[in-house]
């Protein structure tokens, strides 16, 4: 196709009937500007328009192709026509030959990472580089049967860990804190390197390595109940406790546990946390009744007057 020929016979016939290049548009769902170029020979009809434009200016397809009337169908003008419309597709093929790759390259991606956190989730073929623990959610009907089997006792409460393979120790302790202080810790489970009982968190040697002896899977299981005994006099109430995470099970009373007179507000880890080296990660907080006989909400600060029990998991 001669681009300026083909123009050229576009705009004779459009005047010999009387058409304008708007007219001529809207018949053929272009703008004007379309129309303007193709009159002008700056560009070519859309091969898909090729037989709708013939139609509106009554002539053939052959005739709009030579640019000129009266031509017959011939070799030539079909591949013409073939070439043409290849000239057309070129880009358009290759602008969707990459759209699909761009596709298929971001189902793959996504197809890697789903994979990635499936095995993560579900296996224990990847690395574990930090210990986490998320909530392990329970539905009410699962809580009232709980409730009415425990016996009094407050959960259990359940954790899922996922043990680093690293983790050469971990504790679970109660801290009671007030004021904004740190009053005690006491050790209520704990493991490392095959060591049965671990009391003084301190004497750990930080080099030593190893899972504990009867560690299991890397995920894990943290339950917890409690069984409260309350007194009229601080200092003068127990609380009982069960605790079972990674092979061990530990079953106890503290004596003697302070601020706990008349009850608690319990408040527990809501989202997946990694366990810090340090500061470990906060299982359970139960706010007891604090100087000022209120219960506070546990946070980055706690104002005069709280007291809380927190229930830590330490791991090194």
């Amino acid at each position: 196709m001669d681009a300026v020929k083909t123009g050229r016979l576009i705009v004779q016939i459009r005047k010999e009937k009387e058409m304008t290049q708007k007219d001529l548009g809207e018949r053929l769902h272009v703008s004007v500007q379309a129309v303007s170029k193709w009159e002008r020979g700056l560009n070519s009809p859309d091969i898909a328009l090729l037989e709708p434009l013939a139609e509106a200016l009554e002539i053939t397809v052959s005739e709009l192709l030579a640019g000129r009337r009266g031509e017959e169908p011939r070799e030539e003008l079909v591949r013409d026509s073939l070439r043409f419309g290849m000239e057309q597709l070129g880009p358009k093929i290759k602008r969707w030959r990459w759209l699909f790759a761009l596709a298929a390259l971001s189902l793959l991606t996504l197809v890697v990472c789903l994979g990635y956190v499936w095995l993560r989730d579900n296996t224990d073929l990847l690395p574990q580089r930090e210990t986490t623990v998320a909530p392990v959610g329970v539905t009410d009907r699962e809580r009232i049967m709980a409730a009415v089997l425990s016996e009094g006792k407050s959960g259990p409460y359940l954790y899922e860990a996922a043990l680093a393979d690293d983790l050469s120790a971990w504790t679970i302790r109660m801290e009671v804190w007030a004021n904004g202080k740190l009053e005690e810790s006491r050790h209520l489970l704990g493991a490392y390197a095959g060591e049965e009982n671990l009391r003084d968190w301190s004497l750990l040697p930080r080099e030593k390595a190893g899972a504990s002896a009867q560690a299991g899977p890397r995920k894990q299981l943290l339950a917890l109940s409690l069984t409260p005994e309350w007194a009229e006099n601080p200092g003068d109430a127990s609380l009982g406790y069960t605790l079972c995470f990674d092979g061990w099970t530990a079953s106890d009373t503290i004596e003697h546990v302070p601020y706990m007179t008349s009850g608690w507000m319990i408040s527990d880890l809501k989202e997946k946390t990694s366990v810090d080296s340090e500061e470990g990660v906060t299982l359970l907080v139960l706010s007891v009744d604090g100087q000022d006989g209120r219960y506070h909400r546990w946070g980055t600060t706690s104002p005069e007057g709280s007291a809380f029990l927190v229930f830590k998991l330490y791991c090194r």
